[in-house]
């Protein structure tokens, strides 16, 4: 089940955001979750045309309109709400990752375990990170994507997130706050130029030349990994490390908020109508299951105050 949603969420089908995706789960509203604060994502001017298909990767225009708007639809110019809250985990905790953190052990706060989770809230569930939040359901038009670029940003050890949602169309800026040099690598892809993110330089820009799941890394830190989507359509993000998700821009009427995580074997969805000028809070819940239940102590609520 949970390969069926993540084929469908990097897919033609919730990429094009269908009015007619399967229903694949269901998850509760915990109670007690404090939902954090909305973390900016920054990005470029936009640099759409009037009424065209945003495109900032050297793929041609025609070809990105022609997977973003096969049918020609006419662009959605009415009324928007938002939707916000947070995503949890249930089940068994993060099991433990091998790697080698010898060059910088405080990666392993970050990377040391198959996901990043909070402690014990109400109920058991723990605030989740790095989970991917898609909206669909809508019909007979087009959401068009407005920022040509989503930043990503190296700190210390490694990346500042584990999970990034972009747009085909966009371009990736990896920005290189450390003082080491990183080569950024894009996975798939052809990789046939060394890409360098020198420290407090311009960013290194990266292209997904389709639709569809990726793999950020650098080549000698193997163990900093950061999931890429690249969707069809701008109604995504991904929870930051309080858990929490906020996707704006959204159109009126009966859509579908869709959650999963790349480690978790679990999703969870909930049917919304979004009404103009209003921010609907939707609570999602996944359940992990480790194939070797009990390999990793749980998580000990006084030793791990913030997530991992």
């Amino acid at each position: 089940m949970k390969r069926l949603l993540l084929t469908a969420l990097a897919g033609t089908a919730l990429l094009a955001g269908c009015a007619d995706c399967n229903k694949s789960g269901g998850g509760e509203t915990p109670s007690g979750v404090d939902s954090g604060a909305l973390e900016p994502i920054e990005a470029s001017a936009p640099t759409r045309p009037e009424g065209g298909t945003l495109n900032a990767t050297p793929v041609p225009t025609a070809s990105v309109a022609a997977l973003v708007n096969p049918d020609h639809l006419p662009e959605y110019r009415g009324p928007t709400g938002s939707v916000e809250g947070t995503i949890t985990v249930t089940g068994d905790p993060a099991p433990a990752t091998p790697g080698d953190f010898s060059r910088c052990p405080d990666a392993e706060k970050a990377w040391g375990h198959a996901f990043r989770e909070g402690p014990p809230g109400p109920g058991g569930a723990r605030l989740l990170a790095d989970a991917m939040v898609v909206i669909t359901g809508y019909k007979g038009f087009y959401v068009p994507e407005t920022q040509e670029a989503k930043e990503i940003r190296i700190e210390g050890c490694g990346f500042t997130t584990r999970a990034l949602t972009m747009t085909f169309g966009e371009r990736l800026e990896v920005k290189n706050l450390s003082k080491d040099f990183w080569t950024p690598v894009l996975e798939p892809g052809p990789n046939l130029v060394l890409m360098m993110a020198t420290p407090g330089g311009d960013p290194a820009k990266i292209y997904p030349k389709k639709p569809g799941h990726y793999v950020l890394s650098d080549r000698d830190r193997k163990y900093a990994k950061v999931d890429v989507y690249a969707f069809l359509h701008p109604l995504h993000t991904a929870s930051s490390p309080t858990g929490f998700y906020r996707i704006d821009g959204v159109p009126v009427g009966k859509l579908r908020v869709s959650t999963t995580h790349s480690q978790i074997d679990s999703n969870a969805e909930a049917d919304v109508t979004i009404t103009a000028g209003v921010v609907l809070k939707v609570d999602l819940v996944l359940k992990n299951v480790n194939k070797e239940a009990g390999a990793s102590p749980p998580v000990d609520a006084a030793a791990a105050p913030a997530l991992r």
